[in-house]
């Protein structure tokens, strides 16, 4: 299978673009399509879509290919994976409908393929990730393969978008479904930041709000801990001081912990809301801030899948936490770049709300301030 990933600002560079990658006699049938909100996306898709290309598509917090990270554009993979190999499904989600939903798009992949995997895009932050993964895996197996990120919006916190050829939607899920009879995929979800200090129990929680931290209000263990002086008159201020730095890590009964960064909080209860339901009961660590490490550990892992799992790879997919990028820096350059080293293949990614996928040795998990990838490989 062969793949090239193209960008632009516009729908007539990437009508160029798209004309040049096909040059050579290359004809791709699938476009994996990340798209900042400030584009013109119908005449993005009409570009596409004129070129007979199936859509996979989610707006983005900026995105990237092997050739660097662009804001305002749009990052596209092109690959000629016959189209027998593939099946793209999208639905409309409404509040609370998580698992029926997931459970209705499954059921569509499990008939087309007999062993299907799947690369998925939510919209909305108010969708529950944790949900998504139950519809999917109550119909398609806990061993399932899915690896995907939430759509983005230029961080304005407004609502991405996920669509396909002919559907978008502010709230909906977009599966795209792969036969692993055809197609080999391999991936995995990492963070890379540190746990510190012995293990804490969350005592009281309600959804994605934690209200006690070992009979302590979540926010002042918090303030605490990480010792910051945290303004309770900015809305934010949790999120961009603490949330992305010090992302509370729960700890799963196999695999590494799972990240959940604290985003909100509640002046008057003191409780915190998080990217991602964490259970009452559970146990849960805090974070170390970031360091070097961190961009090691990714890569690391790309390394060993490699070595040990898929030594030759067509083309690689990104799922980059929005907290990666604002808290590593120009560090997330290199972790791109050393990605792209592990292959040398073309590859497209953006910088999400929230990840999904499977940690080394653990959990089909929803997370925040984590590195989803994928590599595919026609077999």
């Amino acid at each position: 299978m062969r793949s090239k990933s193209i960008n632009g600002k516009s729908p007539e560079e990437i009508q160029a673009s798209l004309e040049n990658s096909m040059a050579d006699g290359f004809t791709p049938t699938l476009a994996i399509v990340f798209i900042s909100i400030h584009m013109d996306m119908a005449g993005t898709i009409s570009v596409l879509e004129d070129a007979g290309l199936a859509i996979f598509g989610a707006s983005t917090n900026g995105a990237f290919t092997q050739n660097g990270i662009e804001h305002n554009s749009v990052a596209i993979l092109l690959l000629d994976m016959p189209k027998e190999y593939f099946r793209i499904e999208w639905s409309e989600c409404p509040g609370g409908e998580e698992i029926k939903v997931a459970r209705q798009i499954a059921a569509k992949g499990k008939k087309a393929f007999r062993n299907p995997a799947l690369l998925l895009s939510t919209a909305h932050v108010e969708l529950v990730g944790e949900d998504v993964i139950q519809g999917f895996t109550e119909v398609l197996g806990p061993d399932v393969t899915i690896i995907g990120g939430v759509a983005g919006d230029d961080v304005s916190m407004e609502g991405g978008i996920v669509f396909t050829n002919q559907n978008m939607s502010k709230r909906g899920i977009c599966a795209l479904f792969l036969d692993q009879d055809k197609i080999d995929i391999s991936g995995q979800a990492v963070s890379g930041w540190k746990g510190v200090g012995t293990p804490k129990t969350v005592t009281l929680s309600k959804g994605n709000w934690i209200e006690t931290i070992d009979g302590q209000p979540a926010l002042d263990m918090l303030i605490k801990f990480t010792g910051l002086n945290v303004s309770l008159d900015d809305e934010l201020s949790l999120a961009n001081q603490v949330g992305m730095s010090f992302p509370l890590q729960v700890i799963r009964d196999k695999g590494v912990p799972t990240m959940k960064p604290p985003l909100l909080y509640n002046r008057e209860t003191r409780a915190i809301m998080t990217g991602g339901y964490i259970p009452q009961g559970a146990s849960i660590r805090f974070s170390l801030p970031p360091d070097f490490d961190v961009v090691d550990t990714v890569i690391e892992s790309a390394q060993k899948t490699k070595d040990t799992i898929l030594p030759e790879a067509d083309a690689m997919i990104i799922f980059s936490c929005v907290g990666r990028f604002d808290t590593l820096g120009p560090l997330i350059e290199q972790e791109i770049n050393g990605l792209k080293e592990v292959w040398n293949i073309p590859l497209i990614g953006f910088f999400s709300y929230g990840e999904y996928g499977r940690t080394e040795g653990g959990h089909l998990d929803f997370h925040g301030t984590t590195c989803s990838w994928a590599v595919l490989r026609e077999k």
